[in-house]
């Protein structure tokens, strides 16, 4: 994107979606460049910027500006999930008046009224992830148009009711979870489902955006990622506990999808960052959590 583009459009820094200890206090702070972060989930985390105290009992949107003091006092009793995403905008820098809801007085807005935003605020770290075709400038475009739906609060308007995946698919996943350490055929997957197997691909696909098959090895690595995280064990014997054949399929696999070795994993899981994250599986997350990923530097 060029120089001009990104006076345009938001010129994002950093994404992630991460999950953190229960108790643990950030700041204060202040940031040099905008947040905004999506907590699907009300813990009764605390967010306090600039004398005013939120509490966060339901699912919300936090949008902090630079310069302000901002502390988040995670709930002391329960592990707290949130997607963030840092930019920078001239639009806001400026003032611009569509902007005025996110200036003037907006810092927590309920995430009931804005669904259509924790879709988007879902797809950012997509793409951030994945990094398919153009990505750099498809999450300046997503982020502006969250933007523009916060921007756009009404207290009187209520959005649609939120998306679930089918109940077969539910509990086809639920079945790959539970029998993932041993070997597990697609058929027998499908017969839980009570569908034929092609039917029951097809609805798969379409509900999940990816192939039963597809879902059966992420919820492997991602388990595997959970013990990696944790040390519990070498990469070998990690890679049998999650029910890969051998060693050197398991790091062929996670090299490809994830773009890294599992070693490099490990090392990653060493690094202060994530002494405050909790390894999680949500089926539902076609991406690793805890990653912290960089788009563009902070200096343009």
């Amino acid at each position: 994107m060029s120089e001009q583009e990104s006076n345009h459009w938001p010129y994002v820094h950093n994404a992630g979606d991460f999950v953190i200890q229960a108790g643990f206090v950030l700041g204060p702070r202040q940031i040099d460049d905008f947040e905004l972060v999506y907590f699907p989930d009300g813990t009764q985390t605390e967010y306090e910027i600039d004398g005013c105290l939120f509490v966060l009992n339901e699912p919300c949107f936090i949008f902090t500006r630079p310069g302000n003091w901002h502390t988040y006092r995670f709930a002391p009793e329960k592990n707290v999930r949130h997607l963030f995403v840092h930019f920078d905008y001239h639009s806001l820098r400026e003032e611009d008046e569509r902007y005025g809801t996110l200036l003037r007085d907006g810092h927590m807005f309920p995430a009931r009224r804005h669904l259509l935003v924790t879709g988007l605020m879902e797809k950012i770290l997509w793409i951030a992830n994945h990094q398919p075709a153009h990505w750099r400038r498809r999450l300046a475009v997503l982020v502006s148009a969250s933007l523009e739906e916060l921007s756009s609060f009404s207290p009187q308007v209520t959005e649609g009711e939120a998306f679930s995946l089918p109940v077969p698919i539910q509990h086809a996943i639920a079945y790959m979870e539970e029998h993932m350490t041993g070997p597990v055929k697609i058929e027998e997957i499908a017969a839980i489902s009570g569908w034929s197997h092609e039917y029951f691909t097809r609805m798969f696909v379409s509900s999940t955006g990816i192939s039963p098959k597809r879902m059966l090895l992420e919820l492997r690595l991602r388990r595997a990622e959970q013990l990696m995280m944790s040390a519990s064990g070498t990469v070998k014997q990690i890679a049998y506990s999650v029910g890969f054949g051998d060693e050197h399929h398991f790091s062929k696999m996670y090299k490809k999808l994830r773009g890294i070795t599992a070693s490099e994993y490990i090392k990653r899981c060493q690094d202060p960052l994530f002494r405050h994250t909790v390894s999680v599986l949500e089926p539902y997350t076609p991406y690793p959590m805890n990653r912290n990923i960089l788009v563009n530097s902070l200096v343009k």
